[in-house]
């Protein structure tokens, strides 16, 4: 059989969706005789629209969250009630011709809109199509009987996707695929000592995911006024939030921009205040990095903040003026934060983009045998 492509298709709402596609080129490319693309192809071709759609995201997000949520809700559990009907013929067309000039073997969608329009054109690709879920439940938009196979994070999502209308055989739950790094342990204090990091004092990690969103501003000035916590905030991309958080920051805390190693920093932390991301609580899952939820996005976020809760590997602080108090409470007891950390072990799905990898692969070869 001639090299495997494989082609990863993400969108540019947050960074979640190309983290994860990332991550699986990493895999496939340790393979012999793969080579994997990771592409944006709308953001390519139609970048202002892709510029503008991102825009209303963040400042719904921004003015009304609760609208976002609402949204989200509404659809959440309506099948067959596509995002197609919202594109244009000419994007499905754009689309077939980009899939088939690269003649890949296989695709695999990490966006529900991608997903759904190549559900659409399946019929004239006759290529197998893959999703992967970037969060912790299943929106409606995602389900398309067309789709060849689905990779999902825990358990609950595949019960979910059986009443959803979805097989069993189409169903993988491998985890959420995330850096390969994120599976290395490696020691707390020398992470702490590279990093600049007391050993001894409280290591408290605060984001927001690759975009800085939520209150991160309120939540540093009220962590700061305990000079014996360590403080390390990871401002993403969002150069503003950097700049004001600098200007307010006391000696306990240490400002960041995007960084490409926030497993190192995981390591180092004893505590994690982030919003509910998909894949930044899997990176804590697996890093075993107790967690302080605040400000999650309605919609999916609230739905992962859900899970968090029934497993209980995660605090929810709804009034931020008394997060510094969460905190200490969480790091004075032991027990509880060893608790979190043992249920994490036991729910942590480990090297997710090589399981994906291994299903694809196969299923790309056992369609090969029936030629």
């Amino acid at each position: 059989m001639d090299k495997i492509k494989i082609l990863i298709l993400y969108e540019d709402i947050g960074t979640g969706h190309k983290r994860t596609a990332m991550a699986l080129k990493k895999a496939f490319e340790k393979r012999d005789g793969i080579e994997a693309f990771v592409e944006n192809p709308l953001g390519e071709k139609f970048p202002s629209l892709s510029y503008l759609t991102t825009r209303i995201y963040l400042k719904t997000l921004k003015l009304t969250p609760e609208l976002w949520g609402y949204l989200y809700e509404m659809e959440r559990d309506k099948i067959e009630r596509r995002i197609n009907k919202l594109v244009g013929i000419s994007v499905y067309t754009f689309i077939k011709d980009y899939v088939l000039n690269l003649k890949p073997n296989a695709v695999i969608c990490t966006h529900p809109f991608s997903c759904s329009i190549l559900s659409h054109i399946k019929r004239d690709l006759n290529i197998p199509i893959f999703a992967i879920l970037t969060d912790y439940d299943v929106h409606a938009y995602w389900i398309h009987h067309q789709i060849d196979g689905y990779f999902v994070g825990s358990q609950e999502m595949k019960n979910q996707m059986n009443l959803m209308g979805v097989s069993d055989d189409k169903i993988n739950v491998t985890g959420i695929p995330i850096d390969e790094e994120f599976y290395i342990k490696k020691d707390k204090n020398e992470m702490r000592r590279n990093l600049g990091f007391e050993v001894d004092r409280p290591l408290v990690m605060v984001m927001g995911g690759g975009l800085g969103l939520g209150n991160i501003k309120k939540a540093v000035n009220v962590i700061q006024r305990h000079k014996d916590l360590q403080i390390a905030v990871i401002c993403g991309f969002n150069k503003n939030l950097k700049a004001k958080i600098e200007e307010i920051s006391d000696d306990n805390v240490f400002v960041y921009g995007h960084v490409n190693n926030v497993h190192e920093f995981m390591e180092a932390a004893d505590v994690l205040v982030t919003k509910s991301g998909g894949l930044t609580v899997t990176e804590a899952i697996i890093k075993k990095l107790p967690m302080i939820i605040f400000d999650p996005i309605p919609g999916q976020e609230e739905r992962n903040l859900e899970f968090l809760l029934k497993k209980r590997i995660a605090l929810r602080i709804k009034d931020i003026e008394k997060l510094d108090k969460k905190i200490l409470d969480l790091l004075s007891d032991k027990k509880k934060i060893d608790e979190m950390k043992e249920r994490m072990e036991e729910i942590g799905i480990y090297n997710s983009a090589d399981k994906v990898c291994s299903v694809v692969i196969n299923h790309i070869k056992n369609d090969a045998l029936k030629v």
